[in-house]
């Protein structure tokens, strides 16, 4: 189970140890990345990476719930007074709106290579309230930003797994992929690290989701505010805004350019559309912010993130 201790070093496990299930996901996912840097899935939420150097002391920022599985090099992660190294074996699970510092350590014979997913607001949403729903008692660890690094067991391997096959297949990627990504989400959700999440599920919920619905109705819309979303759900906004943003670990109007971005690379893949038709479409009004917005997001820009996809895969999104 995933914990939420202060200094956490993950250390390796050799492929030739590893359970089938852990082995074959690592084989599938250097299948998966075989060029260098970002390999892109169907699923706009799920890529591999793959890095052949040593990168120095890099500052990002976390959004939403983000997950990690190396199966070669290594990554070391700081977060305020929580320090992780993750490497082959392990699971990383860092939920938030925060800043943190990472190391890459990887080589042409031994790259870093590691599976990534950002698991949605609405699909945390639908899995905290049903974990409610069995009245589960939930550990309550420390608040504020979530990271976490422990072994990876064959049940969350075997679902990640699945998920990667699914890639091969445009069928089995639009009907089986969602339902590993439910299960991938309950799974690192139900952790004792996670458990303060489940302490914030009550009626009030029912609320964000809907919020979330408001926001992907209107996430077009030039002037979405705090404001106006706060009162379609009848809460005040400084209330409404740090619900949402402790619930699904990033702010309202970050989750607003999530779907935009995303319905502009699904326009992008299924339509043939210029960057500039996609940036319209996505109601993005310049195309080059649109262009930095979708390759922050994505790892590539725009039109070199389409053309890395075939065509097969193109069907499946």
């Amino acid at each position: 189970m995933l914990t939420n201790s202060p200094v956490q070093a993950c250390h390796s496990v050799h492929t030739d140890s590893a359970s089938p299930a852990i082995a074959a996901l690592s084989d599938a996912v250097r299948k998966f990345a075989k060029t260098e840097g970002v390999a892109p899935s169907p699923l706009g939420s799920v890529w591999a990476l793959k890095l052949s150097e040593c990168l120095p002391y890099h500052r990002g920022r976390n959004k939403g719930l983000s997950v990690a599985v190396a199966v070669s090099g290594l990554k070391r992660v700081c977060l305020g007074d929580k320090q992780i190294v993750n490497d082959p074996g392990h699971v990383i699970a860092f939920h938030g709106d925060a800043s943190y510092s990472a190391v890459v350590e990887g080589t042409p014979a031994k790259p870093y290579l590691a599976l990534k997913l950002q698991l949605s607001p609405e699909l945390i949403a639908q899995t905290l309230v049903r974990l409610a729903e069995t009245d589960a008692h939930a550990s309550s660890p420390a608040k504020g930003a979530l990271i976490s690094c422990e072994p990876l067991d064959d049940e969350l391997a075997g679902s990640l797994l699945r998920l990667v096959t699914s890639f091969r297949d445009p069928a089995d990627c639009h009907v089986l992929a969602p339902l590993c990504l439910q299960e991938i989400c309950y799974r690192i959700l139900r952790s004792d690290a996670f458990g303060v999440l489940r302490t914030l599920v009550s009626a009030r919920d029912e609320r964000l989701v809907k919020a979330l619905r408001y926001i992907e109705t209107h996430a077009a819309q030039p002037e979405l505010t705090i404001a106006e979303i706060a009162a379609e759900v009848a809460m005040s906004p400084s209330h409404f805004a740090h619900g949402f943003t402790a619930l699904f670990g990033q702010s309202p109007l970050q989750y607003r350019k999530q779907v935009r971005l995303d319905r502009a690379r699904q326009h992008l893949l299924t339509s043939n559309a210029s960057v500039a038709r996609a940036a319209e479409a996505a109601g993005y009004a310049s195309t080059s912010h649109f262009t930095r917005d979708f390759k922050s997001a994505f790892g590539l820009a725009p039109r070199q993130y389409a053309e890395t996809l075939d065509p097969p895969r193109q069907n499946g999104t």
